[in-house]
């Protein structure tokens, strides 16, 4: 409602360019995320193919990594780095689940040693330490052998089609 799907100042170089081939695409305008509609004064939310009221209280999903940095800049937040989302995913309280949730960090080894060996299964990560952002957490998606603190996934930025959102961090200084 602040329009932030018009305001340029909000979006990286490459989200705005992201934003503007989806409207291209769709040949309307984005006035907010993907399963989102505003219709006769209220949000609705598209939710398995069926319109819904959108509860404010659920947690935001199908966000671009571009929709939720322009969503940081907005409120003066940023994205977490994958060490900080560890780190908070470690402390009492600590929910995640219901969607994967991208990071700043990108995607490459964690190891920095010399004798750093991939999965035996090249194509499985190998191919993808391309800079592509890490998501962290996991969806109701998510195979349940899967689910856990430590699991790495790796979209490119501008999936917005499966169960991803975001939680941001506000920096102290």
């Amino acid at each position: 409602e602040d329009d932030g799907y018009r305001r340029r100042d909000l979006w990286t170089e490459e989200g705005w360019s992201w934003l503007a081939a989806q409207v291209s695409q769709n040949k309307n305008e984005r006035l907010g995320p993907r399963y989102l509609q505003f219709q006769s004064g209220a949000w609705m939310y598209q939710n398995f193919g069926q319109l819904e009221p959108l509860r404010l209280h659920q947690v935001a999903r199908h966000l671009s990594y571009f929709e939720a940095q322009a969503w940081c800049r907005w409120k003066n937040r940023r994205l977490p780095s994958e060490a900080e989302w560890e780190w908070a995913a470690h402390q009492p309280g600590f929910e995640f689940g219901e969607v994967w949730e991208w990071t700043s960090s990108p995607f490459s080894p964690l190891c920095s040693l010399a004798n750093f060996q991939c999965h035996p299964y090249q194509d499985y990560s190998y191919p993808w330490f391309d800079g592509r952002p890490v998501l962290k957490g996991h969806s109701l998606a998510t195979p349940e052998r899967l689910r856990h603190r430590k699991f790495r996934n790796f979209f490119t930025p501008e999936r917005n089609d499966m169960f991803v959102g975001f939680r941001s961090a506000k920096s102290m200084v």
